[in-house]
């Protein structure tokens, strides 16, 4: 007498869920299997933290981040978010498209991102800026699904060869690395 349908868009309306399988085993269960979205960023709201998976759909909304090791997402006012649902985003709806699909890319090192700031420039491209957690500053610019590898390779060269922390600019062709200064050094590097 229980409609699969009706249940399965029950639990999509009410609760985070990425996937649900009903079936029923005869002659009185019904089974259901849930797969569970995963949290892929954090980004502010209200004080809070609205947590949101790599597909844009609000997992929770939390006071703190205390346990979390998922990057914190800047640029974006966020207006209105409820569980189950994607966050309402002020004027930057674009820009959070392509926020998603940068998520996507970067899941694999997204542990070792402190946060991401999305920003629009003059001419109307979203640019996005890539901090990590081991200070890194990394400007990526436009989206660009090539671009990620490059990256992870060369913030990989850098800590393996200890070249110090900086700003590495990838939105070119060709990436720059550019040695933040350290505590006592002039202008020209040297002490």
């Amino acid at each position: 007498m229980i409609k699969k349908g009706d249940v399965q868009k029950a639990l999509y309306e009410s609760i985070p869920v990425k996937e649900v399988q009903i079936n029923y085993r005869l002659p009185h269960t019904l089974v259901i299997c849930i797969k569970e979205r995963e949290i892929a960023a954090a980004l502010p709201y209200l004080g809070s933290f609205v947590l949101i998976d790599s597909d844009g759909i609000v997992v929770k909304i939390v006071p703190k981040l205390d346990y979390l090791a998922v990057p914190v997402v800047t640029g974006f006012n966020v207006t209105h978010a409820s569980v189950a649902g994607p966050p309402v985003i002020e004027n930057n709806a674009d820009s959070f498209k392509k926020f998603l699909e940068l998520i996507s890319a970067v899941s694999p090192i997204a542990s070792e991102l402190s946060e991401i700031h999305v920003t629009v420039d003059e001419s109307n491209d979203t640019a996005f800026y890539l901090y990590t957690l081991d200070g890194f500053k990394v400007f990526l610019g436009c989206y660009d699904d090539k671009k990620i590898p490059v990256m992870e390779q060369i913030l990989e060269d850098l800590r393996k060869n200890n070249r110090g922390k900086g700003e590495l600019n990838i939105s070119g062709d060709t990436p720059v690395f550019k040695p933040f200064n350290r505590e006592g050094e002039g202008k020209e590097g040297k002490p």
